[in-house]
Parts: C-alpha cells; sequence; structure tokens
C-alpha cells in the first residue's frame, strides 16, 4: 500500500509540473540543414559515415529552454540524442543554429538511409519535428574522390583538390573549440594554440565536394600531447 500511495503522489507530482509548465511557449523548427559526411582516419584505411545536423529554433522562452534534440531512425529503431552538454551552437548572421556534425554509427559501420524525424523538446515537454530523407544514392562514396589531408609540424599544411576547406579544432576531449575556413597552403599551429587559449588538442580537415554534395572529413590529427 505504501508503495501504491508514493506512486500515486508521484504521479500527482508530476502531473502538477507539467500542468504549471505547459505554460510556456512551445518551440518550432524553422529550418533544418543536414549533410551526410565520409570520414577517414589519418592512419586507418576505414571511411565511416557521419551525419551532420543543425536546426534553427524559435523558442520564445530562449534557447536555455530547450531540453533534447533527439534523431530517431524509426525503420531501425535507432535513436540519437543531443544535449545542452553535446551539442554544438553556430552563430549565422546574429541566429544560434543548434545541431551536431558527428551523429555516427558506434561500430563505424554505414547510417540507414531513409527518413529521420528530428524531434525537439523543451523543459515544459512541449516538442516539435519535422523529417529529412537520406536516399540510397549519396550513402555510396564515389570511386575516385580524394580525401583532404593536414601535414602537421610547426606549420600545419593543407592538401586539399577542393576549394571549401574549414578546419576544426578540437580540445582534449573533443569537444569543438572553433572551426577556421581555409584555402590550400599552411597556417601556424601557434596561431591556432593562441586564438583557443592552449586548448586545442585535436584537429580535423572538413571539404566539401560540389559533385556529390557530400563532405570529405580527414581527422583527427593530434597537434599537442
Amino acid at each position: 500500500m505504501a508503495i501504491f500511495i508514493r506512486f500515486k503522489l508521484f504521479v500527482i507530482v508530476i502531473l502538477l509540473f507539467f500542468l504549471l509548465a505547459c505554460s510556456g511557449s512551445v518551440p518550432e523548427i524553422g529550418q533544418v540543414v543536414w549533410q551526410l559526411n565520409f570520414s577517414k582516419s589519418p592512419v586507418e584505411s576505414q571511411v565511416y559515415q557521419n551525419l551532420s545536423v543543425f536546426l534553427l529554433i524559435d523558442d520564445a522562452d530562449g534557447l536555455s529552454d530547450i531540453d533534447f534534440i533527439y534523431i530517431i531512425h524509426d525503420e531501425s529503431e535507432l535513436f540519437w540524442i543531443l544535449s545542452p552538454e553535446t551539442w554544438v551552437v553556430k552563430v549565422i548572421s546574429g541566429k544560434n543554429w543548434i545541431g551536431s556534425n558527428n551523429i555516427s554509427m558506434n561500430d563505424k559501420s554505414d547510417l540507414p538511409s531513409g527518413k529521420y524525424r528530428i524531434l525537439v523538446l523543451d523543459k515544459a515537454g512541449e516538442r516539435d519535428s519535422q523529417q529529412i530523407n537520406i536516399s540510397k544514392k549519396i550513402t555510396i562514396l564515389k570511386d575516385g574522390l580524394s580525401f583532404p589531408e593536414l601535414i602537421i609540424g610547426s606549420d600545419i599544411k593543407i592538401k586539399s583538390v577542393f576549394s571549401d576547406n574549414t578546419l576544426w579544432i578540437y580540445d582534449k576531449s573533443m569537444v569543438l573549440l572553433k572551426n577556421i575556413k581555409i584555402k590550400n597552403g599552411q597556417i601556424s599551429k601557434s596561431i591556432i594554440l593562441d586564438d583557443t587559449n592552449n586548448a586545442a588538442h585535436w584537429i580535423s580537415i572538413y571539404s566539401f565536394s560540389p559533385e556529390t554534395g557530400t563532405g570529405l572529413v580527414r581527422g583527427p590529427y593530434l597537434i599537442q600531447g
């Protein structure tokens, strides 16, 4: 009986919380931008897929009211969860886009093609969702595509056949610190360390292939031990 009473009290408290909390604004997904990338380690030959997803969310209660983002592939019963601790915020034209470049399978197998639900949940339990569709065609890496490459020394040399390249700078825990747009050539490692207060630890290079509409990523490279 005591357990049943506690359970009833728990249910009542939860119901009251949602009744009171639901007075907040409903989050709305204004836009979803996504891209499938192919990634390759500097020391391994295996190529694996990772999905980049970023959302423009409108919530009158502010971005801090967003609790979780779910990326759900219903057919395979797979899902990924992003939280304020794990998502990345990009400010573009004064607007905050939140998401991740690293939606991938734990075993580095291919991501399933098909429909994915993008679900946003706020602290009041209000939600909004949109859908994206990853066709089977773009999950196949085209033969002959050349991955970009970095040569790490006192200067970091960039080798890429593409004009659209970005350096992704991470700390020791692989938390993204900043992005640097760059062409072929080189950049001083000391500039990167200074710009990140010596927190930069890993670096990857991303290149966009306009021919296939996909991204190619090489990394991460260690830039300081």
